[in-house]
């Protein structure tokens, strides 16, 4: 297994580069398409009308963030020149978050970064990652502000609930598991447990050797 295609969402944080030179060595990696969507924070008009002049910030704020697009993207292209990768560039406008949703999900997977509270071009719009995770439909990877990385996902774990979301959060990173370490956690409480959560860890075991993934497994307990 493998993905056909990696997004990589670029703004003007002092990170992008990284990030998208992170995507860029896996796409290589795996023969991958890499999709750059560049998306950033944009205020919204509806309090502007209640400024004088509002029409003028509007167009001044319009043609900055113009500008700032612009740069990025000769950044990726000069980043993109010595790569053997099929790439592809697309800006976005409107609600950032929106448009990124949309772009997301024909994506096989989505690399973005954490918010960088010290790195004001970091934040693109309120719980901007969180959302990508919870409704994008697809893998998310979230590469941290702080820190070098060179390759991806050589250690995994993967926590297992027995219900859909482990189910769906498994089939959908094996591509990433492949040739990796790969760990197995099942955390057990005295909660009572729904009956189409009892899939066990053993048949995750089972599910992975079936794709060529040896993992270790292992249940422990948690105080509910």
């Amino acid at each position: 297994m493998t993905y056909a295609s990696v997004m990589v969402h670029l703004d003007a944080s002092e990170r992008a580069m990284h990030r998208l030179s992170l995507a860029a060595r896996y796409a290589q990696a795996h023969h991958a398409t890499l999709i750059a969507v560049y998306a950033s924070f944009a205020p919204s008009p509806n309090w502007f009308y209640r400024m004088e002049g509002a029409a003028h910030y509007l167009d001044e704020d319009r043609n900055r963030r113009d500008r700032v697009r612009d740069v990025v993207h000769a950044r990726f292209r000069e980043a993109m020149q010595s790569v053997p990768v099929e790439t592809e560039w697309r800006a976005v406008d409107g609600d950032p978050l929106a448009e990124v949703l949309r772009q997301a999900r024909e994506a096989d997977l989505l690399v973005v970064g954490q918010e960088d509270g010290s790195d004001a071009e970091s934040f693109v719009a309120p719980d901007f990652v969180e959302t990508l995770i919870l409704e994008s439909g697809r893998p998310v990877l979230v590469v941290p502000y702080a820190g070098r990385f060179t390759s991806v996902a050589q250690r995994v774990l993967v926590a297992w609930s027995g219900g859909r979301e482990s189910a769906r959060a498994l089939h959908d990173a094996m591509p990433l598991m492949s040739g990796n370490t790969v760990r197995v956690l099942q955390m057990r409480g005295d909660r009572p447990r729904h009956w189409a959560e009892d899939t066990t860890v053993g048949q995750v075991a089972r599910t992975l050797l079936a794709h060529g993934i040896e993992p270790t497994v292992e249940e422990a307990r948690c105080v509910d």
